[in-house]
C-alpha cells in the first residue's frame, strides 16, 4: 500500500490537469516534498495527506484505496491487520513514531477513515512545532498502553479504554510517553 499513495496522487493530479506546482500551492506543500511523495521517496504524515486530498478535491480514502465509489460492506479481519501497514510517517522529528493500519481501505467512497495506529514510545523527545492541524474531526480510543494527546493548550493522558473526540482544526499531536508501545483506534472525518 505504501508504494501506491504517491502513484494515486500523481494520477489524480494529472487526470484533473493540475501541475505539480499548482498542487503544491493549493496544498501548502513545497514542490520538492510533493515530488518526493509522488515518487514514493518519502512517506507523508496524515496531515499532509489530508491537505493533498483536499487540494485535489478528493476524499482521503481515495488516496489510501485508489478506487472509485463502492457501496459494498468491508470487513477487516484481525489476522489481516498486521500485514496491512498503510503508511508510516518518516518526516524528521514529526510523525515518525506512528504506524497507520487502514481498517477499511477497500471501501473507497467513505467519509470516515478508521485506522489502528501504533505509537512508539517517544523516549523523551519534545512535542514538535508545528503540530498537525486540518479540517475535520477525530475520535481516538486507546486499545493498549497509554497515549498523550496535546490539543491546543491542553494535555490529555489516556489509558486503555479511554477515548477522546476533538476538532482536527485545533493543533494536535498524539504521543506515547510511556516505555511500552501503544495502539489506538483512530477514526477521522475529513470533509472536502
Amino acid at each position: 500500500m505504501l508504494a501506491i499513495i504517491g502513484q494515486v496522487i500523481r494520477q489524480l493530479r494529472e487526470e484533473n490537469g493540475i501541475s505539480l506546482e499548482e498542487l503544491s500551492a493549493r496544498a501548502g506543500i513545497s514542490v520538492d516534498k510533493l515530488d518526493k511523495i509522488e515518487k514514493n521517496e518519502t512517506n507523508p504524515s496524515l496531515g499532509v495527506l489530508i491537505r493533498i486530498s483536499r487540494a485535489l478535491g478528493a476524499k482521503l480514502g481515495a488516496l489510501l484505496a485508489g478506487k472509485d465509489e463502492d457501496r459494498s460492506a468491508v470487513v477487516t479481519r484481525r489476522k489481516d491487520l498486521a500485514g496491512n501497514l498503510t503508511f508510516a510517517g518518516n518526516e524528521e522529528g514529526y510523525n515518525g513514531h506512528l504506524h497507520f493500519y487502514a481498517m477499511a481501505q477497500d471501501k473507497a467512497d467513505r467519509h470516515m477513515e478508521p485506522l489502528v495506529v501504533e505509537i512508539a514510545p517517544s523516549g523523551g523527545a519534545p512535542v514538535p512545532d508545528p503540530r498537525s492541524e486540518h479540517s475535520g474531526e477525530e475520535f481516538v480510543y486507546v486499545l493498549e498502553g497509554e497515549a498523550t494527546l496535546y490539543y491546543g493548550e491542553e494535555t490529555y493522558r489516556l489509558e486503555a479504554g479511554d477515548s477522546v473526540y476533538y476538532d482536527s482544526v485545533v493543533p494536535h499531536f498524539l504521543a506515547n510517553e510511556s516505555d511500552r508501545p501503544a495502539r489506538v483506534l483512530a477514526v477521522l472525518y475529513t470533509p472536502y
